[in-house]
């Protein structure tokens, strides 16, 4: 029984900072975003931009984010 709960308690902390982990990942990549303007909207940043172009510049910069690029 104390077994079960070592194991239930070790989960959940994995499991609460692999979610932190990423809401970090994602609060980054908003940052980032929001500093680099898209390349086919005049004026708008990559964030607000709804381009194709600015849907795989997100991704990539998730995807180094992930990778650990700083």
């Amino acid at each position: 029984m104390n077994n079960l709960k070592l194991i239930l308690i070790f989960m959940f902390c994995f499991l609460t900072f692999a979610s932190s982990a990423e809401n970090l990942n994602n609060e980054l990549t908003n940052k980032i975003s929001k500093n680099i303007r898209c390349l086919i909207c005049q004026g708008q940043s990559v964030y607000d931009s709804q381009t194709e172009f600015a849907d795989s510049v997100k991704l990539l910069i998730k995807k180094k984010l992930d990778e650990g690029a700083n």
